[in-house]
């Protein structure tokens, strides 16, 4: 139970965690689609069932601790289900989220112990896997190989990041609902689907880091 321990340590513990790491963008070709190919292209866009297998490494506080995680992202009703174990195969928990709900189905007595536990990690996954989504009303800017689509408002900004592979590369959120950035990497094919196979998502105001890096993958 040591390690369990050292996870609900970190849960607790509110200090800085790192930065995202600079990103690389392809320099061999101009950023020039429109904005109705980067939406189709976009992988969060499709109607598309995923089942994928990832390993996470969770920081917060100077800590970090590592998980393996199997969820099942279905992309056309917005549901992410994520089962979370340790290193030596013990669920940790079971979560189910939606864009505006989750469902804690299961967790060790331990977790369901800690305050806004599930709160905090359905947030996280709904930062990286159901987000706010581009329009086609969105800012356009062109800046050689990467383009950038803009949502500007009273209460909040966000802005789409894409190379000139028309890969989606970056989230950035800022405003009164949160102040967070994704970070989308180091894109594969899986049944013919290209997805990112690194993910890190940095949310500033929880002080929380979550990185995944994608095993396996393939559809429904």
């Amino acid at each position: 139970m040591v390690r369990i321990g050292a996870f609900l340590l970190l849960l607790s513990l509110t200090a800085c965690v790192s930065a995202t790491p600079p990103q690389h963008f392809p320099k061999n070709c101009l950023a020039q689609a429109s904005i109705v190919q980067l939406l189709e292209e976009n992988w969060l866009n499709q109607a598309q069932v995923w089942r994928l297998r990832q390993a996470t490494l969770l920081e917060a506080g100077g800590k970090s601790f590592p998980l393996e995680g199997f969820l099942r992202l279905d992309l056309l009703q917005g549901d992410a289900r994520l089962v979370a174990m340790n290193e030596t195969g013990l669920v940790l928990f079971d979560l189910q989220v939606t864009r505006s709900d989750y469902h804690l189905h299961r967790a060790i007595p331990q977790l369901r112990e800690v305050d806004h536990f599930a709160k905090g990690v359905a947030q996280s996954l709904r930062h990286i896997f159901l987000p706010p989504q581009p329009q086609e009303d969105d800012l356009l800017e062109n800046r050689e190989n990467i383009q950038q689509l803009s949502q500007i408002s009273n209460h909040r900004n966000v802005d789409f990041s894409y190379d000139c592979q028309g890969d989606l590369r970056t989230i950035r959120l800022k405003g009164e609902d949160g102040n967070w950035l994704v970070a989308y990497d180091e894109y594969r094919s899986f049944d013919n689907s290209r997805i990112p196979t690194q993910i890190i998502m940095n949310d500033y105001r929880q002080r929380l880091k979550l990185s995944l890096w994608v095993r396996e993958g393939k559809h429904e």
